[in-house]
């Protein structure tokens, strides 16, 4: 009797799209580049808010801009 082989897990990162084309477009970190214009915009947010945000930042090690913008455009897109 022969054992099963078996293969160690792979761990793949976690890639999206969008990062990995404005990568390959040249932008920096700072949203600056070849991408499309960006725009300033101020939020006023509860305090809880705001530590929420900044807690999902970390945990997806992204920056909280990064983490409004793809919540807004996922809103915006669903009406």
């Amino acid at each position: 009797m022969t054992r099963a082989k078996s293969k160690a897990p792979i761990h793949k990162p976690a890639f999206e799209v969008d990062d990995i084309l404005r990568f390959a477009e040249g932008e920096n970190g700072a949203g600056e580049g070849k991408g499309a214009p960006r725009t300033t915009l101020t939020l006023t947010l509860k305090t809880e808010v705001c530590e929420l945000l900044q807690a999902e930042a970390a945990r997806k090690e992204k920056s909280v801009d990064r983490i409004v913008e793809r919540l807004v455009a996922k809103h915006l897109g669903k009406h």
